[in-house]
Parts: structure tokens; sequence; C-alpha cells
């Protein structure tokens, strides 16, 4: 728990000093225009207490989140707690669904992989996990976009709702294809792999051959025997990426214009608007300690020598 809050803390300050040493003028920013008065961008540093020492300002922001205040938003001049509440259901379902796709595909092809380690089968799963996990997420977004919407306009190019239907879950769904999809496909590439090693790994070991030689069939062999001890790493993945999916996946959000958590990072970082930039930064490192906690959990659960 200590840790936790010390690395709570210390992100939250690395994210003022990192805006600190960006170029550029928050004030110059929200005054809107390049030949701004000197007086009233005073006014404005004043005002939002730029003009305070940066310890000053990291101490002020950590006294009033501790309080549950995340301050306001410079840009859309509302609470930061609204603004994330109100796009945090969109990252909730884009980040739901590709993990479960992800967690689902990864699973079964990372098993079938590491069983038949060394036939065809294996190779070919390896060979195209290899290459999805190379792609690059924006490229790969937008050649999806040019396939399926503009070429055979099977699906929606971006956003979230359509004009014709703002309210209906088939809208949703029909866009969330593609986002989801694109999300997926790299998170698949890396579940694949470690599900792929720790199968190899786990099928090496002595209660595999036991099991064998008891009359198991194969398939009792990999998902009762060699599948349950093969999940800690797997599980490791999964969790690590439970925070960083709904902060993490801006070049996803901001190429088919899902107005997510990842969207208004992506909007915040061009505005400069530093307390929307530090609620996220802290709700993304919330999302990780939470993470890391849940994943000791399920280590007990899988193997109760961890208790020990």
């Amino acid at each position: 728990m200590i840790s936790g809050i010390a690395l709570l803390v210390a992100v939250t300050a690395a994210t003022f000093v990192l805006i600190s040493l960006a170029p550029g003028d928050t004030a110059q920013v929200l005054a809107g225009q390049a030949g701004a008065d000197e007086e009233y961008l005073a006014l404005i540093r004043e005002r939002l207490q730029l003009d305070r020492p940066l310890p000053y300002q990291i101490g002020s922001y950590l006294k009033a989140a501790a309080q549950g205040d995340l301050g306001y938003s410079l840009v859309q001049g509302r609470p930061v707690r609204d603004a994330i509440l109100a796009r945090l259901p969109a990252s909730l379902l884009l980040a739901g669904t590709a993990l479960a796709l992800a967690a689902v595909l990864g699973l079964a092809l990372g098993v079938v992989a590491g069983a038949r380690r060394g036939g065809a089968v294996d190779a070919g799963i390896s060979v195209v996990s290899l290459l999805a996990y190379s792609l690059p997420v924006f490229w790969l977004g937008q050649l999806l976009i040019a396939l399926f919407a503009v070429r055979l306009h099977w699906l929606p190019a971006g956003g979230m709702r359509s004009a014709e239907d703002p309210g209906g879950v088939v809208g949703v769904l029909r866009h969330l294809v593609l986002p989801a999809g694109t999300l997926a496909l790299l998170l698949v590439a890396l579940i694949v792999r470690v599900t792929r090693t720790s199968m190899i790994e786990a099928m090496g070991h002595e209660y595999v051959t036991v099991a064998r030689a008891k009359g198991l069939s194969e398939p009792a062999v990999v998902l009762r025997h060699a599948l349950r001890n093969a999940l800690r790493p797997i599980v490791t993945v999964l969790t690590g990426y439970l925070g960083l999916v709904l902060t993490g996946a801006v070049l996803v959000e901001t190429v088919f214009v899902w107005p997510g958590l990842g969207r208004l990072l992506y909007d915040a970082v061009l505005a400069r608007d530093t307390p929307i930039l530090a609620g996220l930064v802290l709700l993304s490192a919330s999302l990780v300690v939470t993470a890391n906690i849940l994943a000791d959990v399920l280590y007990r659960l899988l193997d109760p020598r961890t208790r020990f």
C-alpha cells in the first residue's frame, strides 16, 4: 500500500515536471492568440497559479487530489473528474472488448502452438503473431478503415455513434468492431507469444509425463495440468494491461475518433491542459497499482505455494 501511494505521488510529480519542461506557454495557449497582452498573460498565470514555483504546484495538487478534488480543466472549464467520467464508459467498452477478445484468442492460439511445438501449426501461429506485433497501430488502423469502411462499406470509419441512430446498440457495436479489433490484434500477438513460451516450459515438467503415464488424454494433459501451471506469466500480461489499455490506446482512439480517455489525453497534450493530464496519469497509475494487487491475488489462487 505504501509503495503504491509513493508510486502515485512520483507519477504525479513527474507529470508536472515534464509539462513544465515542454516547449510552449500554457497561458499563451489559453489566451488563444500569438500576440496576447503581457498583462493578460500574467493574469492567467496568477489565476491558475502558474507563476508559483513547481514544488508548490505539485504539493497543492497532491493535497487537493487526496481530498478527491482533481481540479478544473483549463480548456473545458469543468471539473476534471466530470471530464474523465464522461469519457470513461467509452474507454471501458473499447478496452474491455479488446482485452476479452485478446484473452480468448491469445490463450487458444498460444496453447495450440505450445502443445504442438516445432510443427507447421506452431510455425504458422508464431509467424503471424510476430507480424501482428510488429505492425504500427496507426498504420494498421488506417489500413482497416481503407478496406472495411472506404472500399467495402461494411463498417463505419470512426466515431462511436451514427447520426441516423445515435442511441442504438447495434450502431455502437458496428462502430466498435474496427477500433476494438485493432487494439485486440496487438494484444493477441503478445499473449500468444507469452502463452506459447509458458506452455513449452510447462509441457517439459515431470507432472505432464506422469499424467500421460496415467492414461489421460492429450487435451486433459494440456488443459488440466500444463495450462494451469503456465497461467502465471499470462496473468501478469493481462493485469499489466488493465491500466495501460484505458489511457494507453491514444493512437487507436485518435485514428478512429473514439471518444474515450485516450482521445481526451491526446487533446489535453495539445492544449497543455495540466489538470486533465495529471488526472489521467493519476488514474492510469492507480489502475496499474490495482492490477498488480489483483495479480498477486490471482497468483495465490493459481499456486498456493506463493502464500509462503
